[in-house]
């Protein structure tokens, strides 16, 4: 095989470029998103898992996944990524460890959604998709809060409760911009 042949089979195609730097962007995203706090006892609120849920409903499962993941790997590698400017291993052992590992699955759960109703985006369906992956956030933070924290189950799921109303907000925000007439499908 010649050094031509060899160039070409390890060039990577314009698609490619586009997902890489898409998957980029939705983690930067995802880190800037964690900047964007408001404190609150336990865990704090962040503007994250709306960047989360927003990349599964526009970029799909995989996309979503990946860019949540990376962004955890981040973290874990040392970039101050985590709520707060935090980082390393170490952020596992907070009340917030749930939360954040459950960051791929929400986000691909929401980009599942999306893409078996993609034709019909309505605002209410965009909005259910959404809730399906802060949901699943949620119910994996409350997990982490359990282990972490050795709070009993009613305590945990109250602090739990205390992120519903600012997830549903999150929800309908992400779900008001995929169903715009604005957002291209």
């Amino acid at each position: 095989m010649s050094a031509k042949n060899n160039v070409k089979a390890t060039s990577v195609s314009l698609a490619e470029m586009r997902t890489l730097v898409r998957l980029v962007i939705w983690t930067s995203l995802i880190s800037l998103g964690g900047w964007l706090s408001i404190p609150i006892p336990g865990v704090p609120l962040s503007l994250q898992t709306f960047f989360v849920i927003l990349a599964g409903l526009v970029e799909g499962p995989k996309v979503g996944a990946l860019a949540s993941g990376l962004y955890l790997l981040a973290g874990i590698l040392g970039l101050p990524v985590f709520t707060g400017g935090l980082a390393g291993p170490a952020i596992f052992l907070k009340p917030s460890a749930g939360f954040a590992l459950a960051f791929p699955l929400g986000a691909a759960l929401a980009g599942v959604a999306s893409r078996r109703l993609r034709k019909s985006f309505s605002f209410l369906r965009a909005f259910l998709m959404c809730s399906v992956g802060s949901m699943t956030i949620l119910l994996l933070g409350f997990v982490g809060i359990l282990i972490n924290t050795g709070m009993d189950m009613a305590a945990a799921a109250a602090l739990t409760a205390t992120f519903i109303p600012g997830d549903l907000a999150k929800s309908a925000a992400a779900a008001s911009i995929v169903s715009s007439k604005f957002f291209g499908r």
